[in-house]
């Protein structure tokens, strides 16, 4: 009689046989090839992942859809607010520039005497702190003399003839132009040259 731990083809009890219950490893597990297996799903599952999906592409489209705006509403009102500040400087600037004119003239016309020179002194540092304050702001004075005549930031109050200037240059500046953050907020009242005249001893207009 044979004993059972010597005969080769008897099979332990409680020991699979090789090759057998496979389907209790994790069924996303790799097997000796190296192939993973497909996982099938019901097909009302599959419908419902989808769904969730396309759901979740949504959801998603519109949070983006919501922050763009957002950040364009955060641009806007900043721009909306800065404008807002630049139209009341802008008010304030050109309010003040008769002022700065009266100051200008007021030290060209005086010559300086013993007497007046300190008055014309404290007069010009008022006007010089005035222009660089104003200067800080954004306002800048133009230069029209020599330029060819534009419209857009000069104001002819008349056409001279000038022997030494092309016609439609200004020869002269009356009142003086500013900008203002690039923005012309009082064009120069300039003279502009009407060409050479017949009569050179004419001359021009100062």
């Amino acid at each position: 009689m044979k004993h059972p731990d010597n005969d080769p083809h008897d099979t332990a009890v409680g020991k699979p046989a090789p090759g057998k219950n496979r389907e209790d490893k994790n069924p996303g597990a790799t097997d000796e090839e190296g192939e993973t297996p497909l996982v099938t799903v019901p097909l009302s599952e599959y419908e419902e992942l989808v769904g969730k999906a396309a759901e979740s592409a949504e959801y998603k489209d519109l949070y983006l859809r919501a922050a763009a705006d957002l950040d364009n509403y955060r641009k806007r009102t900043a721009r909306e607010r800065e404008d807002l500040v630049c139209f009341a400087n802008e008010r304030l600037v050109h309010d003040l520039l008769p002022i700065l004119d009266n100051l200008d003239r007021a030290l060209e016309a005086e010559e300086p005497t013993p007497a007046t020179m300190s008055i014309l002194e404290g007069v010009r540092m008022v006007t010089d702190q005035l222009k660089g304050v104003l200067e800080k702001c954004g306002l800048e004075s133009l230069s029209p003399v020599g330029e060819p005549f534009d419209p857009n930031i000069h104001e002819a109050i008349g056409v001279l003839p000038s022997q030494h200037h092309e016609e439609g240059t200004v020869i002269n500046e009356l009142q003086r132009g500013y900008t203002f953050r690039g923005k012309v907020v009082r064009p120069s009242m300039v003279h502009v040259s009407g060409g050479k005249s017949a009569d050179p001893e004419k001359g021009e207009e100062k």
